[in-house]
């Protein structure tokens, strides 16, 4: 397994244009609890920024991801120091068993100390990270308010720094819990055709006979998704990944609820993913859900989003809303959400830069 690193680079030192000190660029000390804490604090003020909504990452979350080895990805994160004092942090993924041209950034600047350089500084340490691992391409994402996506500051940000759109996503949060008797309209709606399936919930892991075939499906959530101007492979998730990911997630006071569809075969054919938080109980993230194309057209979407939400009444009724993204142009998936009651908040836009061949 590959843990969390120190990159192996220099500290980096940029003399801001407005000449009020210098931004230094560095490794986050992970093991240092105070300078975690204050990248965590950075963190927060900046996601919660003019978001009422947003999801917010815990401390525990966070310090988790920081020390904890992965086979799936290895994690750099970076920390930038305005006058001494943490402003901001960047966490670089590099994916190590599938799309490894890729390397995914998070970007994140105190609004306090905004306009100092540290944003610009950290996005160009991962730039030159993805080139020093041989990886292509850049990938980032940034919210933006649903009618400023041609001229907000993030985009400008963006643009300067060499990225270009890539695809757009919109968020759309439910209130929950939804009227159990509406649910339990759709639901019958939908058991009318999908007649030899069977669809269930599980809370935690899924029972053994499932996972790989929960995998298989999971997989293809990539290649299926539409992803506008990014080509991605097929992901790799296997039992011993999942078993892996369930192990961090139980650390970081995580709990999954599947909800999947299975055939009249045995095999997983379509899956609903809610994550549900200790440290953020209101908020409860739907991290995927996917029907193989082969089994299409018996409304499983449907019945794997109602169920799901009826399961999460049950076992998290303080619950709140339920978060989710779908790229604009995925039709069907946001027509369930809109019946369903989902509204929109705001835009998520990708950018990738290229750096390599």
């Amino acid at each position: 397994m590959t843990a969390p690193s120190t990159p192996r680079t220099t500290t980096t030192a940029v003399r801001p244009a407005d000449g009020r000190g210098d931004v230094v660029v560095r490794p986050l000390a992970v093991h240092d609890d105070a300078e975690v804490a204050a990248a965590h604090a950075a963190v927060s003020a900046s996601r919660s920024h003019e978001r009422p909504w947003a999801k917010q990452l815990s401390l525990r979350e966070l310090t988790v991801d920081l020390r904890t080895p992965s086979s799936v990805e290895r994690l750099e994160p970076w920390v930038a120091l305005v006058d001494g004092e943490v402003a901001g942090l960047a966490l670089q993924w590099f994916p190590l068993l599938d799309n490894t041209r890729f390397c995914w950034g998070e970007l994140d600047v105190d609004p306090r100390l905004r306009g100092r350089g540290a944003g610009g500084a950290l996005l160009e340490r991962v730039v030159d990270r993805t080139r020093e691992e041989g990886r292509t391409t850049v990938l980032v994402e940034t919210h933006v308010p649903d009618d400023a996506r041609a001229d907000h500051p993030h985009v400008r940000f963006a643009e300067r720094h060499g990225f270009t759109w890539a695809n757009t996503e919109i968020r759309r949060l439910l209130d929950v819990p939804v009227d159990p008797s509406r649910l339990d309209q759709l639901a019958a709606e939908a058991a009318t055709r999908h007649e030899g399936y069977r669809v269930e919930s599980f809370v935690g892991r899924l029972p053994d006979e499932l996972v790989a075939s929960y995998c298989d499906c999971s997989n293809q959530l990539a290649v299926d998704a539409p992803t506008g101007e990014v080509e991605f492979e097929e992901e790799a998730l296997d039992p011993q990944t999942y078993a892996e990911n369930l192990e961090r997630f139980e650390r970081q006071g995580r709990r999954m609820l599947h909800t999947v569809a299975v055939a009249p075969g045995g095999e997983v054919v379509g899956y609903n993913d809610l994550v549900l938080s200790v440290d953020d109980p209101d908020e409860v993230m739907q991290w995927g859900t996917l029907v193989r194309r082969e089994h299409r057209g018996h409304r499983l979407g449907m019945a794997l989003k109602v169920r799901g939400l009826q399961e999460l009444a049950r076992v998290a009724p303080a619950a709140r809303h339920v978060q989710t993204c779908n790229a604009e142009q995925n039709d069907q998936m946001v027509g369930i959400n809109v019946e369903l009651g989902f509204r929109r908040v705001e835009a998520l836009l990708a950018y990738q830069r290229h750096v390599g061949d």
